[in-house]
């Protein structure tokens, strides 16, 4: 065979693993593929994949043994892949790098495992065969190319299983998410492992079958743990559904006694306007009218407003925070004001716990900040088509020094404060394209929290 046929033959089976693993990687993401990317992938994992072949023959070459076999390389290949690739995926899709990562590996580890059990597999059981050619396209394309069928495989049976919904709940915390890349991790390492620790092993078909089965187990038990997950997480839905129903209750016997209160007022003021109307007295009935305007404004259209901006807040959790907070400045006499004139949706750039942490945190600070006596907080959430812009505004005793804002730890509130700001900046590092701002405007501070839609 001719130099350019085996290295041909090499670069042909590297595309084919990149393949898989860009195949297997948007199967559990749950997302088509973007032939454009998977082309740049391409690039890259042939790049990482002759990288590794080099290093390792440069190795044998100058120490003159080979007593750290070749996966160890091919670990710390596929270790960079599947960062690239994860990376990849979260600027191509807007997920968080922890999730995509997290899926390379797990597709990594399937990907591999499969892989390398049919190599060996074919070299210990297919007869030998005269013609070159044929002998390195049985055992070596035949295997990766099955390798391909098994990613577009397994790959469509997540998909049809809506496994990336149940995956994705791996994520809604930082603490399970980190708990997901540790149990692929390692996954991906037990085969090297194995092969470190028992060079000598030879495979056959109880190997083959141990693999396998590992495979299934592995993908099963991430799905168990996904699926549990989803259910709690559905459980604290549920909670702060009913939280919220709470909320709504509150705020309609509120409003119950408010009109109450109002048709009380009214039969007493009508009874005047009608004495005014027998005398002609049209000045009084214009006065009448703009002074029975402006009490229903006073007295109920503020808690209609409200009513209405929660109904508009399609986003469970988030319509729950704000029915909370709500709730929360009416027992405190503070005047909560919200405006969402447009439906909010999920359709949102940043993690919903992030973004319930970050409002959370102005809200609290908002709440705290205002003065004793006729304290303001407005809170304005308006969903555009490339983002959501959302303002909380408060008014102030004393004047906030916006230029110690950024400093760690700046508070106003005494010893043992201080943490919320810098939590809320971390967060908003966090999500990729996010952008705040902070000032003061007719005597009232805000804080600006631009969020791009996904």
């Amino acid at each position: 065979m001719s130099l350019a046929y085996r290295l041909g033959s090499v670069a042909f089976i590297m595309a084919l693993m990149a393949l898989a693993l860009y195949i297997l990687t948007a199967g559990i993401l749950g997302r088509k593929i973007h032939w454009k990317s998977l082309g740049i992938f391409f690039i890259c994992g042939e790049v990482f994949q002759w990288s590794a072949m080099f290093l390792y023959l440069l190795y044998t070459v100058v120490t003159g043994q080979e007593n750290i076999p070749s996966a160890v390389f091919d670990t710390a290949c596929y270790l960079l892949m599947a960062l690239v690739l994860g990376a990849m995926m979260t600027k191509l899709h807007r997920i968080p790098l922890l999730h995509t990562f997290t899926a390379a590996i797990l597709c990594t580890f399937v990907v591999n495992t499969a892989n390398n059990t049919m190599v060996y597999v074919v070299e210990e059981y297919s007869p030998l065969f005269d013609r070159q050619h044929f002998l390195v396209f049985v055992r070596l394309d035949l295997p990766y190319m099955l390798t391909v069928g098994i990613a577009l495989l397994v790959a469509a049976i997540l998909k049809r299983s809506e496994f990336y919904r149940y995956f994705t709940a791996m994520f809604r915390s930082r603490a399970r998410g980190i708990l997901t890349l540790v149990v692929c991790l390692v996954l991906m390492l037990i085969m090297p492992l194995q092969q470190l620790l028992f060079p000598n092993l030879t495979p056959d078909a109880s190997y083959a079958t141990f693999f396998f089965a590992l495979i299934v187990v592995g993908v099963f038990l991430l799905q168990f743990a996904a699926m549990y997950a989803a259910g709690q997480d559905r459980i604290k839905a549920q909670e702060e559904t009913i939280l919220q129903q709470q909320a709504h209750m509150v705020l309609l016997e509120e409003l119950q006694q408010e009109i109450r209160a109002f048709r009380h007022d009214f039969t007493n003021l009508f009874s005047g306007l009608t004495l005014q109307a027998q005398e002609g007295d049209l000045a009084g009935i214009q006065d009448f009218m703009k002074r029975t305007s402006s009490y229903f404004d006073e007295k109920l259209g503020n808690e209609i407003a409200q009513m209405d901006g929660l109904n508009n807040i399609q986003l469970y959790p988030l319509r729950s925070l704000l029915a909370t907070k709500l709730a929360k400045m009416r027992q405190m006499r503070i005047k909560g004001v919200l405006e969402a004139l447009k439906p909010i949706d999920s359709r949102l750039g940043m993690d919903t716990d992030d973004l319930l942490r970050a409002l959370g945190i102005l809200l609290d600070n908002a709440i705290e900040a205002v003065p004793k006596e006729e304290g303001q907080v407005r809170v304005v959430l308006l969903q555009e088509e490339k983002e959501l812009y959302l303002a909380v505004a408060n008014n102030y005793e004393k004047t906030p020094d916006l230029s110690s804002l950024t400093k760690k730890g700046y508070t106003t509130k005494g010893s043992g404060h201080g943490t919320g700001l810098t939590s809320y900046r971390r967060i908003v590092a966090r999500c990729r394209g996010c952008a705040t701002r902070t000032y003061l405007k007719d005597g009232m501070f805000i804080q600006e929290l631009h969020i791009p839609a996904v």
